[in-house]
């Protein structure tokens, strides 16, 4: 997958588990071969830096989503790569 479009997959797997914490470990371990901490990083990263399609992200959903990251990697849950469970968070 090009660099650009793992990216914008990163983003749109983002937007779509966002009402669910982010996605779990298991998930995130699946679909790009990270652990918790490294997908959370590099989405912090392209979130702060509007890299790709994050530029064009709505302001609303950029701070959601990095509220998530921020969350996701104080958790000591994202430090393993079992599936956790989180509870839903600003349905919007």
């Amino acid at each position: 997958m090009h660099e650009t479009d793992n990216t914008n997959y990163m983003l749109t797997f983002a937007r779509k588990w966002r009402h669910w914490g982010g996605g779990s470990g298991e998930d995130i371990l699946v679909e790009f071969g990270l652990s918790q901490r490294e997908y959370f990083r590099k989405l912090l990263l392209l979130l702060d830096q509007r890299i790709g399609a994050a530029a064009d992200l709505p302001l609303p959903i950029r701070q959601q989503l990095t509220h998530i990251c921020h969350s996701r990697l104080r958790d000591r849950r994202t430090h393993r790569t079992a599936p956790s469970r989180y509870r839903p968070v600003g349905l919007d």
